[in-house]
């Protein structure tokens, strides 16, 4: 099948995907086949010293099959369509699968089913050229030029079509797009450093303005921060913080891993004891996801099977774990696949609010460098940047330096105080869509003073 070129974006529709998928499968002389077929297009634009620095338009389609034989399975990626490297592809994967050892946890592909329609597509989106990208950014370097503080930005709009498909005929389609925009901004004068970013299903929802805004003055007001010892606080931990810690809890939440005594869970609960039904966190924690919640959808599949709204964590208490299709038949459930999305609802409070209720504190805009350190606990280390500032009787009082922080999610969601307005933002370790508020948080472990700016 040849693809053709819709103005700029490369975009099979249902049919088209179907066609492929049925040519790809049709190949196949092994027992069980799954496809996963996918054709995106990512418009990327960066600046930097207040100026484009590049631009890119990068399209391209990925396929993803795997076969088997029993037990015996292989699988094999390849980024073209033409028939020659079909044929050659399948030849080789069901070979390799031929030889492969049996796999005592192989499973058949799902059934056929029906998942919901998602709610990640927007025609604004799809339709947002190099030239959109650019006029929206422009007036964010001008703000940055007249503020003389040098920035840099970062400008992603993603769209992609992709397929599942297996011999089973179960087949599966779903549509994609985001922007997503991050800039830096720095002050010569005093080591000042700013960030700020935003993430949009829908184009015509983007403010790049304000995140520009937001970035330059955190620059120049963390100028000539103050010294401020490591210790046990109270933090604000703004959304794009709280984020990257909410995104390292979920990967740790896995029912096989406590099963077999690897999940930080089995340190929270009693021998032979279960966490669900368990008050693991603090009352003011609930956790969910959701692939039809509108301001951070997801898809409404994973490899086949449908996902729901599911709430993982409610009042502080753990409700659900995710769990695979073998071990689920291994333990007598019902699958549970990961998120595709997580959500924190918030209390609705402004950031200012928070700031007010704490008496003495640090303010984080944001975490960089995030690193596991015991993966029996979930202990993270990580730094503090682009924005750190002491509270002080309720008012921010000043600039002051870098910390290094240890701590565990859990802990964090245990000590949660009061929350603010969930948004959605970007972070620095995980790309799924998240809509989390900023959070005050007791008892926060800054293990020591961080030299970098």
């Amino acid at each position: 099948m040849r693809l053709q070129r819709r103005n700029l974006i490369l975009v099979m529709n249902r049919s088209e995907l179907e066609a492929l998928c049925e040519t790809i499968l049709g190949l196949v002389s092994a027992d069980d086949a799954e496809l996963y077929l996918s054709e995106s297009e990512d418009l990327l634009l960066r600046s930097a010293n207040n100026d484009i620095s590049s631009n890119g338009l990068l399209s391209r389609v990925a396929l993803h099959l795997s076969v088997s034989y029993g037990k015996r399975s292989a699988s094999i990626s390849l980024t073209r369509t033409d028939e020659d490297s079909l044929r050659e592809a399948v030849k080789k994967v069901e070979a390799m699968a031929k030889l492969a050892p049996e796999d005592p946890e192989h499973l058949p592909p799902v059934e056929p089913a029906t998942p919901a329609e998602p709610l990640t597509w927007s025609d604004a989106t799809a339709a947002m050229t190099p030239a959109d990208a650019l006029a929206i950014l422009r007036p964010v370097i001008e703000s940055a030029r007249s503020a003389k503080v040098d920035s840099a930005g970062y400008l992603s709009r993603s769209v992609g079509v992709s397929a599942y498909a297996n011999t089973r005929a179960a087949f599966i389609t779903s549509r994609e797009t985001s922007v997503g925009f991050s800039m830096t901004a720095r002050a010569a004068e005093g080591r000042g450093s700013g960030w700020s970013s935003t993430q949009v299903t829908d184009a015509t929802l983007l403010d790049l303005e304000a995140v520009g805004a937001r970035a330059i003055r955190k620059a120049l007001d963390s100028r000539h921060a103050a010294a401020k010892a490591a210790g046990r606080t109270t933090v604000v931990l703004e959304a794009a913080a709280a984020r990257d810690l909410v995104g390292l809890l979920a990967w740790g939440l896995d029912r096989r891993e406590f099963d077999e005594g690897q999940s930080f869970l089995n340190g929270l609960v009693g021998k032979g004891e279960s966490p669900i039904g368990k008050a693991l966190f603090g009352e003011k924690t609930t956790l969910l996801s959701d692939p039809l919640y509108a301001a951070a959808p997801s898809s409404t599949h994973v490899s086949g099977l449908p996902v729901t709204r599911t709430a993982w964590i409610e009042n502080g208490v753990l409700k659900a774990l995710p769990v695979g299709r073998f071990w689920a038949r291994k333990q007598g459930l019902t699958p549970q696949p990961a998120p595709g999305n997580l959500i924190l609802p918030g209390e609705g409070n402004s950031l200012d609010a928070l700031v007010e209720g704490v008496e003495d504190g640090v303010l984080v805009t944001r975490f960089w460098y995030l690193r596991m350190v015991q993966p029996q606990s979930l202990l993270y280390t990580g730094l503090t940047r682009d924005g750190t500032f002491a509270i002080k009787e309720g008012k921010i009082a000043g600039p002051v330096n870098n910390f290094r922080f240890n701590e565990t999610p859990a802990n964090v969601l245990k000590n949660v105080v009061s929350s603010g307005t969930p948004e959605r933002v970007l972070g620095s370790e995980s790309d799924l869509p998240m809509h989390v508020p900023a959070l005050v948080v007791k008892d926060f472990n800054f293990s020591s003073i961080s030299d970098a700016s």
